[in-house]
């Protein structure tokens, strides 16, 4: 939508967002295969209860998950705000069609996040090792740039 504007805050708001989707879906493809590597299952509803493992990881885990529900300072926020002026130059429709995606992202976003993090942990859930800290890393190393790159971005 950016790119077919034609402005230049609609192009500089589709880099945004490509260059944020591309560390915030690596940072949650990693950080799902943290949760299957730690329990065993890929079901969301088996992977409950990750505060009480491992509380580094559900604090990785909301930020990664608060970034892609474009929430300030994070590259996705700067980007939707120019997309969200881009669509409403163009179309009111095309604004009423990315405000619902928006709104069904940020909820998907919580509910992986809630439905991980909280809960009573699963009987089947035996393994009660820690993550290691290079899995931490790899999430922080993909939050820190999605959240601080717009300070470089001209």
């Amino acid at each position: 939508l950016g790119c077919l504007s034609n402005l230049s805050m609609g192009v500089k708001g589709a880099i945004f967002i490509m260059v944020g989707h591309g560390l915030c879906s690596s940072g949650m493809f990693s950080l799902v295969n943290v949760f299957y590597s730690h329990s065993g299952y890929r079901n969301l509803y088996m992977n409950k209860g990750f505060l009480i493992k491992s509380p580094i990881l559900c604090l990785a885990s909301f930020l990664l998950c608060s970034s892609n529900m474009a929430a300030p300072p994070s590259l996705n926020l700067f980007g939707e705000v120019l997309m969200f002026v881009c669509s409403y130059l163009i179309s009111f429709c095309f604004l009423l069609l990315l405000m619902v995606m928006t709104i069904i992202s940020a909820i998907y976003s919580l509910h992986l996040y809630t439905s991980t993090c909280h809960g009573k942990v699963s009987e089947a859930q035996t393994s009660l090792e820690t993550v290691s800290y290079s899995s931490i890393f790899v999430l922080l190393v993909h939050w820190i740039p999605l959240n601080f790159l717009f300070l470089f971005m001209p």
